[in-house]
């Protein structure tokens, strides 16, 4: 009995000592398991307000911090600029609103309305500068007399210029926040018109960002200073992109995603540093939204890694009279709505020109414009000027200095020019002033001869030249791809040599083409664009505006084009062409207008910018032109024309209702009988 229990007793005490052994041991697994798990780490959000000198007022930020940031102070982190879309704000979205923005997502998940999130609630800013090196500011683009419309754009009614405004932005970050306070160490981003004012910001600013990128980017609006406002499409402006790299994302059924494509159809021929990404119902079923942040921020964390030297060559289009970029100064007097253009700008020179509207729009008259260089010649020194004025094709010559930082300065017209500085002995620099074409209009299948006008604006003559023309995209053809030609003497032009062309789609509207030129050992390339002029039916239902009243998508009834108002074209009289859609017999749909006919001064044209009724910003161009008073009574006009019409998509389909903003471009031939 006493043995049974000895024995019992031992048994117990051995399966006792054995339990704590394994509870020990499984506590410790867990205790090391715990430990070896990180800690639940969240980004840091700050809400600041500072004074602007720009504004003359208090203006809220938001700054997004990594969870460490006050814990190692010697860090330095490089700053993503984002801006905020339509009824947006600095501190994320109202209350209610939809879910559109990676900072709405993580404010969703917050509050628990995970339906709301989309496929990955992680995608949002918070969570991505939890994991990731790098600062998110916000600005806020609330402007009292148009909100929920932001940043004072379409129409510009305050004169509140965000762009000015953007630099003073980023000093108040650099200098409250431990940030790499240059250029390689600064990024922007934004979604719809936040897309758009990071197109423009980074178009404006290329030297003070590594890199760019629009979520679902509005592609146009009318911006710039309020008397001087304009309709800007970044579809023209791509190349002011050089040297920046830019990544645009884009949804299946975003309401925008037309205007997108036609840019992103521009920009690959461009030869930027240049991605895009496409988006379909695996992302909120590819609708308007902040998606793939991930994806689009890990692009900018590339370049703060390894970024970009300043571009060799570069090019600038600008809707403010007065910018900067790249340590150039240009200073103009131009007091109406336009453009300056800077084009193929190098130590060896640039070119220049002003244009009413882009891409096409004739110069604007009586400008005087101040040019003053970067900081790239030898200090103190006596160089040589040469400049092609183009349209004249004359070549003068002046003496220029540099000042003691190594800047020249010149001074000169609006008038397209080129312009040339080197000294004695310098080597040979070819450029291409412009081109010509044996067709001023030229259609499908037409053979053209086009002529690069070449202009040696270096220092000495160029014994023999290869010149290839390559095309851009599929449906241009180039039947003579290279010539090689002789010697160029120093300050000369040269356009003996033709290259022979044409289209083979008649949808091709302009041609997209470099030519390379290589002398001396050394390479150059020029992109240019040549149009084509190809009807795919002849309109012969539309109204002369001649001062009679249209009925518009948005302005709806309104009075246009300056005559006697009867419908008719007489002598003298200002004239748009309107027509219907298909689909839409109650609005009148103005066309851009071409001819070749000498009673019409094209030249002198007008361009009317019509709003359209599809949210995105963009605008209806109608062409505005004169005949000539001299005109004779029975003369026949022949007219090409361009406009574009509302197609209705299938609803059923799709509930976000996209397809129905779809607009389709018909390209039309028509005469037009004048009366006197």
């Amino acid at each position: 009995m006493n043995q049974t229990y000895l024995f019992y007793d031992f048994y117990t005490k051995r399966k006792l000592d054995q339990a704590r052994t394994w509870l020990l041991a499984l506590l410790l697994i867990v205790s090391l398991n715990v430990y070896a798990q990180p800690s639940q780490r969240k980004a840091i959000i700050e809400d600041k307000l500072h004074y602007s000198q720009v504004f003359k007022e208090n203006r809220n930020i938001r700054l997004i911090l990594p969870p460490d940031y006050y814990v190692h102070p010697e860090r330095r982190y490089p700053v993503i600029y984002y801006f905020h879309g339509n009824a947006g704000r600095f501190n994320g979205p109202a209350e209610g609103e939809v879910s559109r923005s990676g900072e709405a997502r993580y404010y969703d998940e917050f509050n628990g309305n995970h339906e709301r999130t989309g496929p990955d609630s992680l995608d949002n800013f918070a969570s991505y500068v939890t994991d990731n090196d790098v600062i998110i500011a916000k600005w806020d683009g609330y402007v009292p007399a148009q909100y929920p419309r932001p940043y004072d754009i379409a129409p510009v009614k305050e004169d509140r210029q965000f762009v000015d405004y953007f630099p003073e932005f980023v000093q108040y970050v650099d200098k409250h926040y431990r940030t790499r306070a240059y250029r390689e160490g600064r990024a922007v981003s934004g979604l719809s018109m936040g897309g758009f004012m990071s197109m423009l910001v980074a178009s404006k600013y290329p030297h003070l960002l590594s890199s760019a990128s629009f979520f679902c980017p509005s592609a146009s609006f009318t911006v710039g200073p309020k008397a001087l406002q304009i309709y800007t499409p970044f579809k023209e402006m791509g190349r002011n992109f050089v040297g920046l790299p830019i990544r645009m994302h884009l949804g299946s059924k975003d309401f925008l995603r037309q205007h997108d494509r036609e840019i992103d159809d521009a920009y690959q021929t461009l030869e930027l540093n240049y991605e895009s990404w496409h988006y379909g119902i695996g992302y909120f079923r590819g609708f308007h939204n902040a998606v793939n942040i991930k994806g689009q921020f890990d692009f900018h964390m590339k370049y703060f890694r390894m970024p970009l030297a300043k571009p060799e060559k570069w090019h600038h289009i600008d809707v403010y009279p007065n910018f900067s970029v790249w340590n150039y100064d240009v200073s103009t007097n131009r007091n109406v709505p336009g453009f300056t253009l800077l084009d193929n700008v190098r130590k060896e020179g640039f070119s220049f020109q002003t244009k009413k509207w882009l891409p096409d729009g004739p110069s604007v008259p009586n400008v005087s414009i101040k040019i003053e260089t970067d900081s790239i010649y030898t200090p103190n020194k006596n160089y040589e000027l040469i400049r092609l004025d183009v349209p004249t094709r004359k070549i003068s010559r002046s003496n220029v200095r540099s000042d003691k930082k190594g800047r020249i300065q010149y001074e000169g017209t609006g008038q397209d020019s080129n312009i040339g500085f080197y000294q004695n002995g310098d080597p040979a620099h070819i450029t291409m002033a412009t081109y010509t074409l044996d067709r001023k209009m030229p259609g499908i299948a037409d053979i053209v001869s086009l002529s690069p006008l070449l202009f040696n604006k270096g220092g000495t003559a160029v014994d023999s030249i290869r010149i290839e023309l390559i095309a851009q995209n599929e449906e241009v053809e180039v039947i003579d791809p290279a010539i090689t030609i002789g010697k160029i003497a120093q300050g000369t032009l040269y356009e003996k040599t033709a290259f022979k062309i044409r289209a083979r789609n008649a949808s091709l509207d302009r041609a997209k083409l470099k030519l390379v030129l290589t002398y001396h050992g050394k390479k150059d390339q020029f992109l240019l664009e040549v149009p084509f002029y190809s009807p795919e039916k002849k309109l012969t239902n539309f109204k002369i505006a001649d001062g009679q009243t249209v009925n518009l998508e948005v302005e709806e009834k309104t009075r246009l084009g300056e005559g006697n108002g009867n419908g008719i074209a007489n002598p003298g009289e200002w004239i748009s062409i309107f027509t219907k859609s298909d689909l839409d017999s109650l609005h009148d749909f103005g066309l851009q207008l071409y001819t070749e006919d000498l009673y019409v001064d094209m030249e002198n044209r007008r361009m009317l910018f019509l709003a359209r009724a599809d949210w995105s910003g963009a605008q209806r161009l109608t062409s505005q032109v004169q005949i000539k008073p001299d005109c004779p009574d029975g003369h026949e006009i022949a007219f090409y024309g361009i406009y574009e019409y509302p197609k209705t998509g299938n609803t059923r389909r799709d509930s976000h209702g996209a397809h129905s903003f779809i607009h389709e471009t018909k390209r039309v031939s028509f005469t037009v009988k004048v009366k006197r």
